[in-house]
């Protein structure tokens, strides 16, 4: 039952060390990274009855043919023909260098959602700014996007644009960085909330004590939906 249940407490002093109030569900909800899981739990009813089968799964190695070739949501699939596809832009340097906190949504037309996170936030983004992007850059000069379509432009003038620091109080309280993203088709917030603990869960698994997320404070879309995960 998807009810408010307070943090797993230990039994009685004569009870075994491994057991907790709610049994199996007590004991899984003491790995979860998040103190107070109820909110993760309850899952509204949808406001129309679906019968949609999400998959969800770490990013495999054909998936890695390239940025482009991660077909995820469909906002993500824009190819254009003289710039970086937006995939590549926006989730480039987590496949190149940290594919092992990947993880992909699929419904039944196929990928629909991503997470991404660097363990390390700090050392991710020196070595984003001292390596991966001093390369795409000299893959993708900013004269390709002079004279193309608007989104073009924007594609590559990204990858040249010099990215905001982080400030180092926030990598010492919160040393992770995520990603996530879903396609318009996925209404389900639950779905949404599964692939944030899926990434959540293997950040903490691995010593993470807490994540951040970069949004731009006019991307109305993603500040939606970051809200909606709570």
């Amino acid at each position: 039952g998807c009810q408010s249940i307070s943090a797993p407490m230990l039994l009685g002093r004569d009870a075994e060390p491994w057991a907790r109030r709610g049994g199996l569900f007590g004991e899984l909800q003491a790995l979860l990274p998040v103190g107070n899981s109820c909110d993760l739990f309850y899952h509204p009813p949808p406001l129309f009855p679906s019968s949609q089968v999400y998959l969800l799964r770490p990013l495999l190695p054909l998936d890695k043919v390239g940025a482009a070739a991660l077909k995820l949501p469909q906002v993500l699939q824009a190819q254009l023909s003289h710039a970086p596809p937006l995939p590549g832009r926006l989730l480039g340097s987590f496949l190149s260098l940290s594919p092992e906190y990947t993880f992909v949504l699929e419904d039944e037309d196929g990928p629909c959602g991503y997470a991404a996170g660097a363990l390390h936030a700090e050392g991710f983004l020196q070595q984003r700014d001292s390596s991966w992007l001093p390369a795409i850059r000299h893959k993708y000069p900013p004269e390709l996007g002079t004279g193309g379509a608007a989104l073009g432009q924007e594609a590559v003038l990204f990858f040249h644009a010099e990215p905001l620091a982080v400030p180092q109080p926030v990598l010492r309280r919160f040393p992770s960085l995520v990603q996530l993203g879903t396609a318009p088709r996925v209404l389900d917030v639950g779905a949404s909330r599964s692939l944030a603990l899926c990434l959540l869960s293997a950040l903490r698994a691995n010593g993470s004590r807490g994540v951040f997320c970069q949004v731009s404070d006019t991307d109305r879309q993603q500040l939606s939906f970051y809200s909606k995960l709570g």
